[in-house]
């Protein structure tokens, strides 16, 4: 095998001349490409994670392309394409490299894209597709990867299912799996947003491997899985649309991620954090604040007294970031403190409310030491506020010529002029109001199939999420310290899209009880990482705050995630306050470890209804030097084994309760094997223990 081609912090790119393959390698991995100029073929072949002997994944083709009609293999010789460049290259905390093919038979130029990062084995992957003919070249149907996987059990995760407070909320981010007979199929996607049935997300694993792929896309979306002659065929990519690349005017697929490990479910969650931290977020840790909002516990009935006094409370309470929800502009209310649909569109703070502005807000959230957030819902509008904007009815989404909304109106984001609207009015509110953060809503969609929106019929979906990913890119490129909220009627985009422009994202409105946190927690925590997932204590019936009866479950529940509160603090006792003060200071000190976290579920998933008795959850920082364990009881009687996963067997770690305090040290493989008895460390439901490694001289050489 020929010299590093590109090589940065562990990652690197190899070529072997003779065989005309690439290799795509870190620490963790090998994922093999072939393909030179004049093949007959281009595409992954293989990949090889940790010592084993290495998976066929691909015959050199992994995607398909379907141009005017007509479905071609990506980098198949025989449907058109000629590979004419291979581009290794650097990029930020890993490598690239980019076949671009020539497809003979029409002036279209197919470039495929493979990325790795340090330190996990996901690769990420995608399509580029230009045209040298200003005619228009209809392309249908985009297609993420076309692979094949060796055969097991299928995993995935249902999407939020539904916005109605009366659905059975235990069907929302539930874990699911089913093992394919030979000749069957699964399929899951979305027609909408990407996660309002199930997170584009898979794993299929097997007594020697688990893979796992995605599309990492906030619209619609499809994956099949197909089992036949032992393996399990992965196919993902959008469902029916059609749009057209002309000469200036690339078009770009949604980009997907698979990954390899002989592990399994701790490897697999490690795997994600690593990518998403080093690779979609270019080294930044995600950085989980202690975080106040406003909505649940005062809706639109907000005003500027109102907010400094909580400010002056949630301060007290450790509260590191204070959100202003819906509700603080011009319009807000007209119908009832729950109206945040009216006024949107004003863009501008109701003087009668907010005299001084949301920018004295914002500095006297700065004063108590503070960071101060705003809701925005930039994709929406009521329509009775375009009289005297300069806002183009024209840039709005129909759908069947319908507003498909008695009084809003969806802005589409296909149109560059909308876009260039909505950043002047966001840039303006952000200059004005100096938020460190800005919490971004989406609670209502329609596919746009409306004319003059630069757009097909089919493609209104599609276009509308570029879009959206452009928009959020130029603020990140703006503001680059800004924190952004991806929140969409509760957990509806949460996606690996929308991660890589967002730092936290609000799991669901039903943010109670502590059953159903943990439910949503134990779910998405397979996919993303906990440290991106929020979620709120509020009052709830029957886990009410005022003297509570167990105020450390109710707390804990949300502690491995992103911690928030959303209560009116002038209606509790100072005794009570002090109580919350307390476990707002145990969250900080778990914070180091839960901020590059990994999530490994010990138990059965929590249900609100008929779920385990115990339910266990594992955080285990990136450093492999500390970890937490919460387990909680959700009835009386029962007793349970907690076992860790995925110890290091010959380490000695120091074990900690939460409550109890120290229990000893122990070797990785004893805790493994006897495992924790939680049910001795308090007499709240809510148990945690903390494992720390302890140094040796081998290990900070390693971490060095």
């Amino acid at each position: 095998m020929a010299g590093a081609a590109a090589d940065n912090s562990g990652s690197s790119i190899t070529h072997d001349a003779e065989r005309k393959v690439w290799t795509l390698s870190n620490d963790t991995v090998e994922w093999q490409v072939f393909g030179d100029p004049g093949t007959q073929v281009a595409g992954l072949v293989q990949v090889r994670a940790g010592a084993s002997p290495g998976w066929a994944i691909a015959s050199g083709v992994d995607g398909v392309l379907t141009i005017e009609g007509r479905l071609r293999q990506i980098g198949s010789f025989k449907d058109g394409f000629m590979v004419g460049r291979v581009s290794p290259m650097r990029v930020t905390n890993g490598v690239q490299l980019d076949l671009t093919m020539q497809v003979t038979d029409v002036p279209i130029i197919v470039t495929r894209h493979y990325a790795l990062y340090d330190d996990s084995p996901v690769l990420e992957l995608w399509t580029t597709v230009q045209s040298s003919d200003p005619r228009p070249h209809t392309l249908s149907d985009l297609n993420v990867f076309t692979v094949s996987v060796p055969t097991g059990t299928a995993h995935w995760l249902n999407g939020l299912q539904g916005e109605n407070a009366d659905v059975p909320r235990d069907t929302a981010f539930t874990m699911q799996a089913r093992t394919l007979n030979d000749g069957e199929s699964l399929q899951i996607g979305s027609t909408r947003r990407s996660s309002e049935q199930q997170l584009p997300w898979i794993t299929v694993a097997n007594d020697s491997s688990t893979f796992f792929a995605g599309v990492m896309w906030s619209g619609a979306w499809t994956l099949t899985a197909t089992r036949a002659a032992g393996k399990v065929s992965l196919n993902a990519g959008l469902p029916k649309m059609q749009t057209t690349v002309m000469s200036g005017t690339p078009v770009e697929s949604p980009h997907g991620f698979i990954g390899a490990t002989p592990g399994g479910t701790s490897d697999v969650s490690r795997a994600m954090e690593r990518f998403t931290t080093n690779g979609l977020r270019a080294g930044h840790v995600l950085k989980p604040l202690v975080t106040y909002n406003t909505w649940f516990a005062y809706g639109v009935d907000i005003n500027e007294d109102a907010m400094r006094g909580e400010m002056d409370r949630a301060a007290a309470l450790g509260v590191e970031l204070f959100v202003v929800d819906a509700g603080w502009y011009t319009g807000a209310g007209r119908d009832n403190s729950t109206d945040f649909e009216s006024g949107l569109g004003t863009w501008d703070a109701d003087p009668l409310r907010f005299p001084n502005g949301l920018r004295a807000l914002s500095d006297y959230a700065h004063g108590l030491g503070m960071r101060f957030g705003i809701w925005v819902e930039p994709e929406r509008l009521d329509r009775s506020t375009m009289d005297g904007t300069s806002l183009n009815e024209r840039w709005l989404a129909t759908s069947g010529g319908a507003y498909q909304s008695a009084h809003t109106a969806q802005i589409c984001l296909a149109s560059s002029v909308a876009r260039e609207y909505l950043f002047g009015r966001l840039t303006a509110l952000i200059d004005a109001v100096q938020p460190d953060y800005l919490k971004w809503d989406s609670n209502f969609w329609i596919n746009c199939d409306r004319g003059g929106h630069g757009h097909s019929p089919s493609e209104g979906n599609f276009a509308h999420t570029r879009g959206l990913y452009d928009l959020l890119a130029r603020l990140r490129g703006k503001y680059p310290s800004l924190l952004i909220e991806n929140v969409s009627g509760g957990g509806n985009r949460l996606d690996l899209g929308m991660l890589r422009y967002t730092d936290v994202a609000w799991m669901d409105d039903r943010t109670a009880p502590s059953a159903l946190v943990r439910h949503n927690l134990e779910g998405l925590s397979s996919a993303l990482p906990p440290a991106y997932l929020l979620s709120f204590l509020t009052e709830h019936e029957g886990e009410s705050l005022h003297q509570a009866a167990d105020l450390a479950l109710y707390v804990r529940s949300r502690m491995q995630g992103v911690l928030g509160l959303c209560i009116r603090t002038g209606e509790y006792s100072q005794s009570d306050l002090a109580n919350i003060a307390g476990q707002v200071a145990t969250y900080k000190s778990l914070r180091d470890a839960l901020a590059t976290g990994s999530a490994t579920l010990l138990t059965a998933q929590a249900a609100v209804t008929n779920g385990p008795a115990w339910d266990a959850l594992q955080v285990s920082g990136a450093d492999g030097q500390s970890l937490v364990i919460g387990a909680f009881q959700a009835g009386t009687g029962t007793k349970i084994t907690v076992a860790p996963d995925a110890l290091d067997p010959s380490a000695t770690y120091d074990l900690r309760s939460l409550d109890a305090g120290s229990l000893g040290a122990f070797t990785g493989a004893d805790l493994m094997a006897v495992g924790i008895d939680p049910s001795t460390s308090t007499d709240s439901a809510a148990h945690f223990f903390i494992l720390t490694r302890r140094e040796t001289a081998e290990s900070v050489h390693r971490r060095r």
